[in-house]
């Protein structure tokens, strides 16, 4: 009796020419799929960026200016995670206070100009997603306009910058109250002409740990937190390099880097 079965069966006919003639199908297919699970690893256990900062106020910023602004950052602060890069997620929110809407409003009706859009309704959504990231989101570092900044301090969310600095160092530094200083005021701020786009008014502050951090690990968060406040200290306490005479004259900046044009020894990783 002949022990091989038709295509149907389990042995013989076409199912035994199967790997014959599809070999080459099945090898591809096995291949890609190692590649996406490899990759899928690969993003899973990723390190998350060294530092998490977030811009929210009345700046437009450009699509170049963000690019520029991370590359700012990432010259001066640490790889902290060991990855061997250094990474920066930089969240930009345009949010005016009515205040601001009205001038800009007023400034419109003056130039005979129609608003470009309906402000208030894309105000309101920019609120709602700045309510979100600072008090459930990953940014650490903050550059708030003082409106967005007081609703925040009022609920405690910032630390003093007394527990950050020494009273020697606080000395040295413009502040706006116990947890914010004047960004514009910093030399970091100077030398990269990239952030003469935001406001003078700027404040330059930190989180405290968040409360989320008990769903995120809390022992890993914490050392997060204290990377994010050896950054700050980095940007506020920032030096001219050697030889550097700032430049009152000129307001240019190189946009790529976000350094002065002629510093072309600007480190981005």
């Amino acid at each position: 009796m002949n022990d091989k079965l038709d295509f149907k069966g389990v042995k013989g006919g076409r199912l035994e020419n199967f790997w014959y003639y599809h070999k080459w199908k099945i090898l591809i297919v096995a291949f890609f799929s190692i590649v996406l699970i490899i990759c899928v690893v690969q993003m899973v256990e990723r390190e998350s960026p060294d530092m998490y900062i977030m811009y929210a106020g009345q700046a437009d910023l450009s699509a170049t200016d963000v690019p520029a602004m991370r590359n700012a950052l990432r010259a001066v602060i640490d790889d902290y995670n060991g990855d061997g890069e250094v990474g920066t997620t930089f969240v930009n929110i345009t949010c005016r206070s009515e205040e601001q809407i009205a001038a800009l409003e007023s400034r419109y009706a003056a130039e005979s100009e129609p608003f470009p859009y309906d402000m208030k309704a894309a105000n309101q959504s920019s609120l709602k997603t700045f309510d979100a990231e600072i008090f459930a989101g990953e940014s650490v570092i903050c550059l708030l306009d003082p409106w967005l900044y007081s609703r925040v301090r009022e609920a405690g969310g910032f630390m003093p910058m007394s527990e950050i600095f020494t009273k020697e160092e606080l000395a040295g530094l413009e502040m706006y109250d116990a947890c914010g200083i004047y960004f514009d005021s910093t030399k970091f701020s100077e030398y990269y002409p990239v952030f003469g786009e935001l406001p003078d008014d700027t404040i330059l502050c930190i989180r405290r740990v968040s409360t989320m951090s008990v769903f995120k690990g809390k022992k890993k968060y914490e050392q997060i937190h204290e990377n994010h406040i050896d950054a700050l200290r980095k940007i506020a306490l920032f030096e001219f390099p050697e030889g550097y005479v700032p430049d009152t004259s000129a307001d240019t900046g190189d946009e790529t880097t976000g350094a002065p044009v002629a510093d072309t020894a600007v480190t981005t990783g």
